[in-house]
């Protein structure tokens, strides 16, 4: 009986190890979604470029030469740059699954050799006493009807094992195959990324002689974009004195009649959108809020922060309300063009640089309702759009939704 009990216990200790490969895959989910990730920036890179890549088509010539033009020049280069940064990551990501995967195989291998040895050596060894074939006169040739029992139950035992280290060997080969196919794959994607990595290398020294070639023709006409630029800063800063003068007027006509509750909802579901508010108009921002600087933009004109966006769209593009408010102030602001302030409670949105206003004072508008329309300039049709909380500028971009 002791023979019997050794070989199960053989078998138990085999079958025991095969459980523990099969088991030892490691974290699968985790790279495919660490790769999801990376791809999906990508993706939204590539969305942005078709943007920029649209806005500069749409526009032509017209702004060949021009500050908007550049601005969207470098804007593609940042994004081009990381997009290769993207890639370079995914490179890295795919070279260190490989690795891992090879290594895993490789061991997988020696296991299953080592798993599939074992099976024939006990195959062997079972089969030499032809136990299938010989079941009965085992049991027969028992002493006791307990005796056959037990060794019945070992025989039963026995041939489950065998059957089962069978279909695990099944369930590692299958294993192996996947892993080695899952190798030929990512092979094939870093091969992939590799190539698009020398693609995005070779448009991005592309766009940088571009980008050199409008600075250097801006250069020549630096006198007369030199006036104009002037004339723009003089415009916002005058429009930020005349904002805070409106903001200061309407707070205190508030005072003197109390605030509406209307005013209390606007201003709380304003809140509510933040970083959801629709675009005020479809474009490309060429400059953002804030100190942002660019090599050639304001190098000798003292430029102060920006207090909004300015955003470059087609020529007669529409402008929307990015929320449910009231005008409170429609016309010739300094900024140039028409202006448009809409109040939703304690917050503030400024639609300058328009052609038309198609609302006036006191109306009441809808987000995405069509207020206006932009303006041409000398830069192109860049709109202005600035969103105030009380006396406070805030970055647009942080309340529009991307």
């Amino acid at each position: 009986m002791s023979y019997f009990s050794k070989h199960i216990a053989i078998l138990a200790i085999i079958l025991n190890g095969m459980l523990v490969n099969l088991n030892a895959q490691g974290d699968g989910e985790l790279e495919r979604q660490s790769l999801q990730m990376l791809n999906k920036n990508r993706e939204r890179e590539a969305e942005e470029m078709a943007v920029i890549n649209k806005q500069i088509e749409s526009n032509g010539k017209q702004l060949k030469t021009t500050y908007s033009n550049l601005a969207l020049i470098q804007k593609k280069i940042d994004l081009r740059k990381s997009t290769l940064n993207n890639i370079d990551k995914i490179i890295k990501e795919l070279q260190k699954q490989l690795k891992e995967k090879k290594q895993a195989v490789e061991q997988l291998q020696n296991d299953l050799e080592s798993v599939k040895n074992s099976y024939k050596r006990l195959l062997n060894r079972y089969y030499n006493i032809r136990i299938k074939e010989n079941t009965w006169m085992i049991i027969m040739a028992s002493e006791s009807f307990a005796q056959a029992y037990k060794r019945m139950k070992y025989v039963r035992e026995i041939l489950l094992l065998l059957k089962a280290q069978s279909l695990k060997i099944e369930e590692m080969t299958e294993r192996l195959n996947d892993e080695i196919m899952d190798i030929s794959k990512k092979e094939q994607l870093l091969s992939s990324n590799i190539s698009e990595k020398q693609k995005e290398m070779e448009i991005l020294r592309i766009d940088e002689k571009n980008s050199q070639s409008v600075y250097s023709e801006l250069k020549h006409k630096n006198a007369e974009l030199e006036k104009q630029l002037k004339k723009r800063e003089e415009a916002y800063q005058l429009l930020n004195t005349q904002m805070r003068e409106h903001i200061r007027s309407e707070m205190k006509k508030n005072q003197e009649t109390g605030i509406t509750d209307d005013m209390l909802i606007y201003a709380k579901n304003f809140e509510e959108m933040k970083g959801l508010l629709p675009q005020p108009a479809i474009g490309v921002i060429v400059r953002p809020f804030g100190n942002s600087r660019s090599k050639s933009i304001y190098e000798t004109v003292k430029a102060r922060p920006n207090k909004g966006i300015d955003i470059l769209t087609a020529e007669n593009a529409e402008v929307y309300s990015v929320a449910k408010g009231v005008v409170t102030m429609t016309g010739k602001l300094p900024i140039g063009g028409v202006s448009i302030i809409i109040s939703h409670g304690t917050y503030r949105t400024v639609y300058a640089s328009l052609m038309s206003a198609s609302v006036k004072i006191g109306d009441e508008v809808k987000a995405r309702q069509k207020i206006g329309t932009v303006k041409q300039s000398y830069d192109g049709p860049v709109m202005h759009f600035e969103l105030w909380k009380d006396f406070e500028p805030q970055d647009p971009e942080q309340w529009l939704f991307n």
